[in-house]
């Protein structure tokens, strides 16, 4: 008899960097100055191990300091 399939993955542990990307100023909106935002991008294959694919529709939670992406 073959064994079970774990039903738990382990987990993937990925250590990103927060980087900034510019966004110019508007000229319609002269209140909106230029400035940096914090910019974080996810890609590889890892995601895919996760059970990610192009496409999918994720759910994004942000709590101070934690962001929880769940595809639905």
């Amino acid at each position: 008899m073959a064994k079970p399939k774990p039903t738990a993955a382990h987990p993937i542990r990925m250590s990103l960097h927060v980087s900034a990307l510019y966004y110019p100023p508007l000229a319609h909106k002269p209140y909106a100055d230029a400035r940096y935002v914090p910019y974080i991008r996810l890609r590889g294959h890892w995601l895919a191990a996760a059970g990610f694919s192009p496409a999918d529709t994720l759910d994004v939670v942000v709590t101070p300091g934690k962001i929880v992406i769940t595809r639905v």
